[in-house]
């Protein structure tokens, strides 16, 4: 996939994620957003240093965040790099 296409890819991500859930991703969605099957696997992941892009917390709430943005271009770059040719 052209890189061109993947940024078109992660900027439409980007704008449907944030419209649907805001500019940070928390919880089950953020699992779901990267494709663990568990709040415990993604947990597992974290522990082992193998989540895809970075999290953090917030003061005063439970739990790890990341940004829309990251888990978009995310996305967009992963879909990218898996695309099968055309033919």
């Amino acid at each position: 996939m052209p890189e061109q296409e993947i940024r078109a890819l992660a900027t439409e991500l980007r704008m449907q994620l944030e419209q649907q859930h805001g500019l940070l991703l928390g919880g089950a969605t953020l699992v779901c957003a990267l494709g663990y099957a568990s709040t415990a696997a993604m947990r597992q992941a974290r522990r082992r240093g193998t989540l895809p892009i970075p999290l953090f917390t917030v003061p005063g709430r439970r739990g790890y965040f990341a940004l829309s943005r990251d888990v978009a271009d995310w996305l967009a770059s992963a879909r990218g790099n898996f695309a099968s040719p055309k033919g």
